[in-house]
């Protein structure tokens, strides 16, 4: 950005979960307040540093003598009995046994390259476990080492120690069998302990770091395998204890211990059974998951991201995901699963319907987001896609205490349908704004009462005209532009009959219409077998459930004798209902007169085909002034498909055509980024505010925080 101010800008991953999901903090400060030689500067570099004692005293060793160091007179050398003496008329070389045997200077340039490496690596090899003690690093994060230590870097710096071990992991045993070679050494790779251990743990090392760093193998290689290849650093652990006589097992032991208690105390202690879990599809291209809390969860905080297991899909694979309070219900949570994976796909193909289902959950784990990721009074939240969870849940931490404003770009139209019904965006952006750039095909099922400060535009984000609007309305006092709540009362007032074909649309759209008339069915017999119960002189009935006011007379829409694999009235109800959930809007009586006309024969049931017929008409924005004149028009049910295939069309979107100024934006600009809000007065005003400032500080009371989703950016 060119408006006079800086970003401070770390990056780091959350969790390993289908692909990373890239989280990132900004902190908008003046470029003053920045040291050029601080910005830069990460706790785990302290780490390099003491890779770097522990690379000194590896030097120290080879030219110190013992007890000290390694280096040996000749006839010391040749008292040990392994080789006669040095060679190359030196008086000391190296030779305490016969694995690092070094008597001429060859091999001791060999002999120091492959030892540097291993010493060098010493303290990283301890990292890469602690690292991931996932339990005891989420214990520390509410302790003072938080000042001191960004716990929320912790993956970032696994992955960095675990490319560096990697590489020096192949250096060192290249330069131990070059030297072993050299000298006709080579039996000694299979004949000594550390030999073969470093042999094993060579083999396995690049099947642990390469699938998880190199692009070409991270597209080409599933998830799963990648992970599963992962844990043979059990192996190149275990290998490594067994590698040298004395510093390696204390240092590989002690960390590989801690972060072993560490895992099985987590499974034991941490672990809970989630007997009653709802699932649905929330779109086209996700799941939603709800669920109570256990009661381990009291007082967490809401910004924690959990691993869960569905044994129903695999008992063996664990996946990170975000969650965030249930707003509706007291201490529930929700979790967005975005279908980008092979096992998120497997997910969203077993949800056919909406239903309970077991699974166990990991965690809580606090994120980047639990630490200091808003520390000023105004903040804005950038997110792409899925990413928008994790970002919601931190803005419900701190919803009423800080103004945060959202700036969210997304193609899902489900995953925007669901947050805009679930959530209460009123809320959490108090005096604060949300920006919802809009980039998919299908027409939003939009809320009835759309809140005033939540805007929808259909084209990509111009971040650099965004942010500098959203800041020059709040810190100038003046307000956004009066066209945008003009433009937003047209989205927001958009006729029932729309509202109600969008949210049919989307249904059928986001499930499968057999399994939709499947479920139809069930719930049919269902009724049935409840109508049996209820007392038909007094019109009351012994079970809870029904209500016998719902769809007007029951007993003339469900008659007790049922026709096989056919719908009545209350089960098209029922599944509406619960396919429906509650985005969008449904009129009982559009339904009923709907179901009227197509029912022909009075029979209080339809079939498949004329299911099929229903779901034609629900979905349509016929003109007509019913659907009873729209079905009582055609001449013959046979030709009912054809007429009302005939009939349908598929709007391009819900907002083209709100106005003329937002009709250009969506179609000019949705490519290259929609200019609807901010412009060169607004970053001029950001200049001037920089530029003017005699020594304040006018944006240190700003910051922006970014939360990427799973699948990259596509350029159209």
């Amino acid at each position: 950005m060119s408006f006079g101010f800086s970003f401070y800008l770390t990056i780091s991953t959350m969790s390993d979960t289908n692909k990373y999901m890239m989280m990132a903090q900004i902190q908008i400060i003046d470029e003053d307040k920045v040291h050029p030689s601080r910005k830069n500067l990460h706790w785990w570099h302290a780490v390099f540093f003491f890779s770097i004692i522990s690379l000194l005293i590896c030097l120290l060793q080879l030219v110190l003598p013992p007890p000290y160091g390694l280096m040996m007179a000749s006839a010391e050398v040749g008292e040990v009995g392994i080789a006669p003496g040095c060679e190359d008329d030196m008086e000391r070389c190296i030779c305490p046994r016969e694995t690092i045997c070094a008597t001429d200077t060859l091999s001791i340039i060999l002999l120091a390259l492959a030892r540097c490496s291993a010493f060098f690596d010493y303290p990283l090899y301890m990292m890469l476990f602690l690292s991931k003690a996932h339990n005891l690093n989420n214990h520390l994060r509410r302790t003072l080492f938080r000042e001191w230590i960004d716990f929320g870097d912790m993956h970032k710096a696994h992955k960095i120690f675990g490319i560096v071990v990697g590489i020096e992991t192949m250096f060192h045993s290249f330069f131990h069998l070059l030297r072993w070679g050299l000298n006709n050494e080579m039996s000694l790779l299979w004949q000594t302990a550390a030999g073969i251990t470093g042999f094993i743990a060579a083999a396995v090392t690049p099947l642990i770091c390469w699938p998880m760093v190199v692009p070409f193998l991270k597209q080409h290689i599933r998830f799963e395998v990648r992970k599963g290849l992962h844990y043979l650093s059990i192996v190149w652990a275990i290998a490594l204890l067994f590698h040298a006589p004395s510093r390696i097992p204390v240092l590989i032991g002690t960390a590989s211990a801690v972060y072993a208690v560490d895992h099985i105390f987590g499974y034991v202690k941490r672990n809970n059974l989630i007997e009653t879990a709802y699932f649905e599809r929330y779109g086209e291209n996700g799941v939603a998951l709800h669920f109570k809390n256990p009661k381990s969860w009291e007082d967490k905080s809401p910004t924690s991201y959990v691993l869960i297991m569905c044994p129903w899909i695999s008992k063996y694979e664990w996946h990170a995901f975000t969650m965030f309070p249930e707003p509706s219900k007291e201490n529930h949570s929700m979790l967005c699963i975005g279908n980008s994976g092979d096992w998120t796909k497997q997910l969203y193909d077993k949800i056919k319907v909406p239903c309970m289902r077991q699974l166990y959950v990991h965690g809580p784990f606090m994120t980047e987001f639990s630490d200091t990721a808003v520390t000023t009074s105004n903040a804005i939240a950038v997110a792409s896609g899925i990413g928008i969870t994790p970002t919601l849940s931190l803005m419900m931490n701190y919803a009423g205490r800080k103004r945060i404003n959202i700036i969210w770009g997304c193609r899902d139209p489900g995953l925007i349908e669901f947050i805009l019904h679930k959530v209460d965006i009123k809320a959490i952006t108090k005096n604060s704004f949300a920006f919802i750039f809009y980039t998919g095909k299908r027409e939003l099922a939009l809320p009835k009462n759309l809140p005033a400060n939540v805007f929808i535009f259909r084209s990509r984000p111009d971040l650099e005209n965004t942010i500098t609007g959203i800041i020059t309305a709040i810190h100038s006092g003046e307000g956004l532009p009066e066209e945008l709540y003009e433009k937003q009362k047209k989205i927001a007032n958009a006729p029932f009959r729309k509202r109600m074909m969008i949210a049919m649309t989307r249904v059928i759209n986001v499930y499968d219409k057999n399994e939709m008339f499947d479920y139809a069915v069930e719930e049919t017999a269902k009724a049935a077998e409840r109508m049996q119960e209820i007392d038909l002189e007094s019109g009351r009935s012994s079970d809870s459930d029904i209500d016998s006011e719902e769809y007007g007379n029951i007993e003339s829409h469900l008659p007790v004798a049922i026709p096989e694999d056919q719908v009545s009235l209350w089960g098209l109800g029922a599944m509406i209902s619960r396919f429906l959930g509650v985005i969008g809007e449904y009129s009982r009586r559009d339904i009923e007169d709907i179901f009227d006309a197509i029912d022909r024969n009075r029979s209080g049931f339809i079939d498949r085909a004329e299911f099929s017929v229903f779901l034609r008409v629900a979905t349509s924005e016929t003109k007509t002034r019913s659907s009873r004149d729209l079905l009582s028009s055609m001449v013959a049910f046979t030709d009912m498909e054809e007429a009302l295939s005939s009939s349908m069309h598929n709007p391009r979107g819900l907002l083209t055509g709100v106005s003329s100024h937002h009709a250009a934006a969506t179609t000019s600009n949705s490519r290259h980024g929609g200019s609807v809000f901010g412009d060169s007065n607004t970053i001029e005003y950001m200049n001037k505010l920089m530029n003017d400032c005699d020594g304040a500080k006018p944006l240190e009371e700003w910051s922006i925080f970014y939360c990427g989703g799973s699948n990259a950016i596509k350029k159209d």
